[in-house]
């Protein structure tokens, strides 16, 4: 599977500003600990859907074998901004305990106070994490790396696309999908558009905005149902914009029905992270589960079972796996600053409905 991902440095920004989904300033009480660092319920949120399934298989299970005396309880969310949400919905008592979120989410938590700061005492596995997949101020760590992805049907594309501009193909009128923002997904193809027509994001989108514009009658839907995926997979849908690790599943699950591809233009990262909430109820359990799921076991498991790429150094993997995963550091990536997304993204949410959906 050609992922045309070569290696330029990557910018991001370990401790950011409000994610940019109106964060509400959340007050938490002192909530009753209990449990033990071998014992006790564990609230967890993260994804949905397969990442759900799969993560459960590759990590939570094999989890549950080896601490018998830890439950956990799964709510599973469709974005982070949802998980977010969710945890600041619970007010002064906290239910939450650990969510797996993207990075440009849980940097806006961080600077409302929501998440823990975390230490190698607690977490012994930080010791393995790639240092530049640290937070500066302590913060939950990067857990595990993946990169934006083309999606294509192949019976309608014997060649991988390569290029962007493809989408943008008057062939493919009302037979694109994408998922526009507050998704990630909406948020990535903005950048990765303005890298493509040489717009510097940073100081204006305008011309991003019209060449997204242009792309709108190709567009069946912004939010593509059940996901950007089946919908290529069934043929609702030739094209779509989607993450590589799923799709990368996906190619396999559907046999090879859908294809994946980063065009030459590039990519940029989606990256999640793994993070401990102030007060929150079982938080010496939840650290054993922070420690396991930065462990090398829980780690390959996962990059094998869903193709995403670990944060730790010390994780080993199959050649055929790992020439199907993000690498950081590579080339092919988009540079962009995590902290200066989440001050703009809100701005770029409202230009797409204003200017883009809407219009």
């Amino acid at each position: 599977m050609k992922t045309g991902i070569g290696r330029r440095a990557f910018i991001t920004t370990a401790t950011a500003a409000a994610a940019g989904i109106g964060l509400a300033s959340c007050s938490s009480g002192s909530a009753e600990v209990e449990g033990s660092a071998t014992s006790g319920p564990i609230s967890i949120i993260g994804y949905a859907g397969i990442w759900e399934e799969q993560y459960r298989k590759a990590v939570i299970e094999p989890f549950l074998e080896e601490y018998p005396d830890i439950t956990i309880d799964y709510a599973s969310k469709r974005s982070s901004a949802e998980m977010l949400s969710a945890i600041q919905s619970e007010g002064g008592k906290r239910t939450t305990d650990v969510t797996i979120m993207d990075i440009a989410v849980s940097n806006g938590g961080n600077s409302q106070g929501i998440f823990a700061t975390l230490s190698e005492e607690d977490i012994l596995n930080l010791a393995n994490v790639n240092p530049e997949l640290l937070d500066g101020e302590g913060y939950g760590p990067v857990v595990m790396l993946d990169a934006v992805s083309l999606l294509y049907a192949s019976d309608e594309f014997p060649d991988a696309p390569e290029s962007w501009e493809v989408l943008w193909d008057e062939t493919y009128e009302g037979r694109v999908n994408v998922v526009a923002p507050p998704s990630g997904i909406g948020i990535n193809l903005t950048a990765i558009t303005a890298d493509m027509i040489g717009e510097d994001f940073t100081q204006s989108i305008d011309q991003t905005v019209s060449k997204l514009q242009e792309l709108a009658p190709n567009v069946q839907s912004w939010a593509p149902n059940p996901d950007e995926y089946q919908s290529v997979m069934t043929g609702q849908t030739v094209l779509g914009v989607g993450q590589n690790a799923r799709a990368q599943y996906y190619v396999d699950d559907s046999s090879g029905a859908l294809g994946a591809t980063v065009p030459e233009e590039g990519t940029v990262y989606q990256i999640n992270t793994i993070n401990l909430t102030e007060d929150a109820p079982n938080p010496e359990a939840a650290k054993t589960f922070i420690d396991y799921a930065l462990s090398p076991e829980a780690q390959e498991a996962f990059a094998e079972a869903m193709f995403y790429a670990p944060s730790i150094t010390n994780a080993e993997l199959p050649d055929e796996v790992a020439e199907r995963l993000v690498e950081f550091g590579d080339s092919g990536v988009i540079p962009l600053d995590q902290q200066w997304l989440a001050e703009n993204r809100d701005e770029w949410t409202e230009r797409w409905n204003r200017e883009i959906v809407n219009n």
